[in-house]
Formats: structure tokens, C-alpha cells, sequence
């Protein structure tokens, strides 16, 4: 029997140009700053299917919800949630890199290796693209992992305490937000809390996930 997702591809609601559209509203202004919140910017900015269920399955849509890190005897525990979706121009994720780049961050930066899961191939995959604003973070940085699944990319970002004795998170609302205003002043349209992940966590995620449209 047909999956759900294998359902919506077939449907084409994957295509970025076609289902998944961006509404004819302004766009976000742009901002100096990396650590505020996108004035102007609504849920109603981009639309996706997923705008009015709560997505509590990762196997529903090709979204991560967590991304897990490897224990022993071969099983995975969720560490942080997902709490970013981009939709790049026909799903390169390199598009989506390309924009922190040009931020001057940087890609190949120190971290722990994290994974997601894929429903489409029923696998744990390691991070796909990573990049910080410093690459050891002694002080403090923020810093995003990746996944590219049919053409949505979901994205870890969050805000990481100082490296010693070792990273842990501040903030993941502080590290969507800088997101947010680094792709608004790219052109691309920013949807704060459009997507319903249902992976609320400590000590700031409320389980919401910003969609973020590259424009056409």
C-alpha cells in the first residue's frame, strides 16, 4: 500500500514551483542584525501541505523532526529538534549553504556527527551540510546541521554555549531566528512558525517549525 508521502510526491505537491508556492505578500524586511526576530513575516507568507496538521511522524512527510545521535547496539536517541524547513530552488541544498557562506559562515566547522531519519529509505543519514559562525566556538556561536529529503531541507539551528569543557545548546529559539533574518535578507520569504512538529523542548523550543521559500 502506497505511503502518505509516496502519495503527495506522485501528487506533485513536492515540486517547489508548482503546490509549494509563495503567497504575493511582501517580503520580510532586511535586517543588520543576526538575533532578531523577521518583522513583517507570517505564518500565511509561504504555504506548504503540512500547514494545517501537526506533523508527529516522520514518516509522514519528508521533514525531520529530531535530529539523533548513534548509542549502543545500533539504536538512535533524539538529541535536538528540527525546527527550521527551507524550500530552495528545485531542492538544492546548496542553495540553501550558499546563503550562510555569503554570511560568512563557515562550512567545515568543529561538531558532533548528528543524524536524521529518512522514511524514503528507512535509514538513519548523517548530516548532510553543517556551518557556524566560528569553527571551534570557544565563546559561544550559532550553529546549523542539515538534511535534504525530496526537496525540503530541514535544518537543526541553534545558539551553542561556549566549547569548554564541551558545546551544549543556549538557545534554539536564538539560532531560528538569526536564520530567519539571514535568508529575509537574502529575498527569501520567512514564515515564522508555520509548521507544527510537535517537538517542543527545552530550554526555549516551542515545537514550531519556520518554513523559508527561496523566491522565484
Amino acid at each position: 500500500m502506497p505511503t502518505r508521502r509516496t502519495l503527495l510526491r506522485k501528487a506533485g505537491v513536492m515540486g517547489i514551483g508548482t503546490a509549494i508556492g509563495v503567497a504575493t505578500l511582501p517580503s520580510p524586511p532586511e535586517s543588520t542584525t543576526t538575533g532578531g526576530t523577521v518583522e513583517g513575516a507570517g505564518p500565511s507568507a509561504v504555504v506548504t501541505p503540512w500547514d494545517d496538521e501537526v506533523i508527529g511522524d516522520e514518516n509522514d512527510a519528508p521533514i525531520a523532526r529530531y535530529q539523533y545521535r548513534p548509542r549502543r547496539g545500533g539504536e538512535f536517541a533524539p538529541t535536538a529538534p528540527v525546527n527550521v524547513v527551507l524550500l530552495p530552488d528545485r531542492g538544492r541544498l546548496e542553495r540553501v549553504m550558499g546563503v550562510l557562506e555569503n554570511a560568512g559562515w563557515l562550512r567545515n566547522v568543529e561538531e558532533y556527527t548528528r543524524y536524521a531519519w529518512d522514511s524514503e529509505t528507512a535509514r538513519y543519514v548523517r548530516q548532510q551540510a553543517s556551518a557556524a559562525e566560528t569553527y571551534y566556538g570557544t565563546s559561544g556561536r550559532r550553529h546549523v546541521r542539515c538534511w535534504a529529503f525530496d526537496g525540503v531541507v530541514s535544518m537543526q539551528a541553534h545558539e551553542d554555549t561556549g566549547a569548554r569543557p564541551k558545546h551544549g545548546i543556549a538557545s534554539y529559539e536564538r539560532g531560528r531566528e538569526t536564520v530567519e533574518t539571514l535568508y529575509a535578507a537574502d529575498g527569501w520569504s520567512v514564515s515564522p512558525g508555520a509548521i507544527d512538529l510537535d517537538n517542543a523542548k527545552a530550554p526555549d523550543h516551542d515545537g514550531v517549525a519556520t518554513v523559508i521559500a527561496e523566491a522565484p
